[in-house]
């Protein structure tokens, strides 16, 4: 069971303060619900200030 918590975590953008819920995902971005934000593909973009997937970093 943690190992689906550490699935679930959200991820903020560093530059506009975005958050990827994995429970809702990125219609934007064609992410779909449930997806956990490690398997965005390596290309994905923040929906609002376009920051690399590298820009985010985990909530706790």
């Amino acid at each position: 069971m943690s190992n689906e918590k550490i699935k679930r975590k959200s991820y903020r953008c560093t530059h506009c303060g975005y958050i990827y819920d994995p429970e809702k995902g990125c219609e934007k971005n064609k992410v779909k619900p449930g997806t956990p934000f490690e398997e965005t593909p390596e290309d994905y973009r923040c929906p609002i200030c376009k920051s690399k997937k590298a820009g985010f970093y985990e909530i706790k």
